[in-house]
């Protein structure tokens, strides 16, 4: 996001870490897919509560932030909800590594 001449440091410190916060929470989300699709189903449930934290972290610095500045994460923040609750959906469909489907 860019900010005009003059804008606050401040307030670009606190949108630069919603946005680091953005990629690390659809960092997780990819990596707890990489474990559910090797099996390590317990390993992704770990990584998907940190997406969840992280999630949380997101919304209280957006809440901390001006109007102006908080309506550019709001499809983000739908977005990473989205694979969150897609990440949990299919790691509860997978099975843990060595597990049959008698």
């Amino acid at each position: 996001m860019s900010h005009p001449v003059g804008y606050p440091l401040g307030d670009r410190i606190r949108v630069e870490f919603v946005e680091a916060d953005v990629e690390m929470g659809f960092a997780l989300v990819d990596i707890a897919g990489e474990h559910t699709d090797s099996g390590d189903t317990s390993l992704a449930s770990l990584v998907i509560d940190a997406a969840e934290g992280v999630f949380g972290d997101i919304e209280r610095r957006i809440e901390g932030l001006g109007r102006r500045e908080q309506g550019p994460f709001e499809p983000l923040m739908q977005e990473l909800r989205r694979g969150i609750d897609l990440a949990k959906s299919h790691n509860r469909g997978s099975r843990p590594a060595g597990e049959s489907s008698r």
